[in-house]
């Protein structure tokens, strides 16, 4: 009897372990970043997550054919329809990503590092209503991920255009004011607890 007990407990404590481990919602951790499958993830396998802002301004013609993945948070949204396309332009301000999804007791998943290099800017065509659907997921304070060639630098930011995919995080699922980071490699600490 005692060896059938201690048998059925082993066995609990197994599927216990099993399942946990497979359910981020159960058992806290971290995994890496993971774009959404059906049109951003061809674009992170490609693009170089280690060209930065400032990277570009220092050499403007040096990465025009290079596609990066970059991060920050939208603070402008316009749109110029004059001449033909409808374009609209993001601007956000860059912020280091350790491309790492925290899932744990917090609702975040995403911590930006405080820091980052300056503002960048991509632009994208709105010219169907399906353009302009996707177009209307973004809003001022979204975390930005955008994908795109640095081709275009000006005083006040770097343009990313052609842009070739965004993706909008809202704001109940990133921090900034937890971690300050920087370039891989750089020293980290951390600022608060997320809870």
């Amino acid at each position: 009897m005692r060896t059938h007990r201690t048998i059925l407990f082993t066995l609990l404590l197994v599927a216990v372990a099993v399942l946990t481990s497979g359910c981020p919602g159960l058992a806290p951790g971290s995994r890496a970043y993971r774009p959404l499958p059906q049109w951003e993830a061809k674009f992170a396998a490609q693009a170089r997550r280690d060209v930065f802002p400032n990277d570009v301004r220092q050499k403007p013609d040096g990465f025009t054919n290079t596609l990066v993945a970059w991060t920050g948070v939208i603070t402008n949204i316009e749109y110029f329809a004059d001449p033909p396309p409808r374009l609209v332009r993001f601007t956000a301000v860059h912020h280091y990503f350790d491309w790492i999804e925290d899932i744990s007791i917090q609702r975040e998943r995403f911590f930006l590092s405080p820091r980052g290099e300056g503002a960048f800017a991509v632009q994208w065509i709105a010219q169907t209503q399906d353009d302009q659907k996707f177009v209307d997921q973004f809003a001022v304070g979204d975390m930005l991920v955008a994908y795109g060639y640095p081709t275009v630098v000006r005083s006040n930011y770097v343009g990313l255009n052609p842009a070739q995919n965004l993706r909008a995080i809202k704001p109940q699922w990133y921090r900034s004011d937890i971690l300050d980071y920087g370039r891989p490699g750089e020293p980290s600490k951390i600022l608060k607890t997320a809870w």
